[in-house]
């Protein structure tokens, strides 16, 4: 665990959304749970509990009419505890129905001697505390009637579905649940903590699934124009924004419909439509070349960072950063909606890089009298031998 910056689970267990709601029938229940208190590995409190209130929104929004949402912070601390929770939640779905569950916790990986490889979501409520293995989930998720979809943001989520290095089980392969995961077996899940912010942050995979479903143009959310988000279309969007770690579905191309889009569906974010070119490095030596596209929807104070890959794990105590070059009133960094598309274009040496020779670039926004960042977009960067010295020194400018 990293001191500003900690892994943290959230679990979405997600029935889809759009499908026999968008025709009239069954009616959706959400249960949302995240846990912020724990008793074996490090708080994340109020990460958690921004995690919910973010999907809550986000479901409200996406969701058919009709459909409820309960919210738990802190708790249950005990696989019990759960069972109960989601049978009292579902008591009354019958098979036209849609569940939606979500968790926000850590993730714990598991492996045993014979090398099987497992992990396991830690519900707790800071005195009482039990990993939920894949198993026992899926036993709980029988229970519920109707078609389910489990999304993990997680760390080593991939171990559930079998995606990831190191990975060797599929715990879902039966399609009893479509499963939509925020990083591989081998991988971390992030979020955002700055010490001195009253507002934490979201989890990074969190705030990636609300802005490919708000600030996305429907070319890039809904390619084909059904007016529905189907699994398969919102990993696309997600790999394309999300770099911390991997985004993996289960099946791999579920065209189900997930989420619906709204015919009056507004930018709900500073920025809309942005996407990365293809990244260009001309030879082993040059920086790598990074160009940027979006639209401005209101204020915004923008920033980019670098952050350096050192001993296979992200390393934010050494990021780089840089304001954007706009400027107002001589104000860097202050963009105001125009109605014009900005494109950047930014060279970045080598030495930003760690010793991994990989590089996580983020688009971050700056919100608020107290300027919270919120990662909007990242993309992996990388070289093949890094140098050590850190360039480009006008990137270390705080905002």
């Amino acid at each position: 665990m990293k001191k500003k910056l900690l892994c943290l689970l959230l679990c979405l267990l997600l029935i889809p959304i759009g499908m026999k709601n968008a025709g009239g029938d069954g009616k959706t229940r959400c249960l949302l749970i995240g846990c912020d208190r724990f008793v074996s590995m490090p708080g994340t409190e109020p990460a958690s509990a921004n995690n919910v209130d973010t999907m809550a929104a986000l479901l409200t929004d996406f969701l058919p009419k009709g459909t409820t949402v309960q919210q738990q912070v802190n708790g249950p601390g005990t696989i019990g505890g759960f069972e109960e929770l989601i049978a009292d939640t579902f008591r009354d779905a019958n098979t036209a129905d849609t569940a939606v569950i979500y968790l926000s916790t850590h993730g714990i990986l598991k492996e045993d001697e014979s090398g099987r490889q497992w992990v396991e979501l830690l519900l707790s409520d800071g005195t009482d505390e039990e990993g939920l293995g894949p198993e026992r989930l899926r036993q709980i998720l029988d229970g519920i009637p109707g078609e389910k979809v489990l999304i993990l943001d997680a760390c080593h989520s991939g171990a559930m579905i079998g995606c990831g290095e190191g990975a060797n089980i599929n715990w879902f392969e039966n399609d009893a649940c479509r499963v939509l995961v925020s990083s591989g077996a081998d991988e971390e899940s992030w979020f955002w903590s700055a010490d001195k912010d009253a507002y934490t942050g979201t989890g990074y995979f969190t705030s990636a699934m609300n802005n490919a479903l708000r600030a996305s143009d429907l070319s890039q959310i809904d390619p084909n124009g059904s007016g529905n988000v189907s699994l398969e279309e919102l990993t696309a969007r997600l790999r394309g924004i999300h770099g911390a770690s991997t985004v993996y579905c289960w099946p791999e191309k579920s065209r189900m419909p997930l989420f619906s889009l709204p015919k009056d569906r507004k930018p709900g974010n500073r920025l809309r439509g942005l996407y990365f070119d293809p990244i260009k490095a001309d030879d082993d030596t040059a920086p790598v070349e990074l160009k940027i596209h979006f639209n401005i929807e209101e204020s915004t104070w923008l920033m980019y960072r670098t952050v350096p890959s050192n001993n296979g794990e992200w390393d934010f105590e050494h990021s780089v950063k840089r304001k954007d070059p706009e400027k107002k009133n001589l104000i860097r960094g202050l963009l105001e909606p125009d109605g014009k598309p900005r494109n950047r274009t930014f060279s970045i040496p080598r030495g930003n890089l760690g010793t991994d020779g990989i590089g996580l670039f983020q688009v971050v926004s700056l919100h608020g009298d107290e300027r919270t960042p919120v990662v909007e977009a990242e993309i992996v960067i990388s070289y093949e031998k890094p140098e050590t010295e850190v360039q480009d020194s006008e990137a270390t400018d705080k905002t």
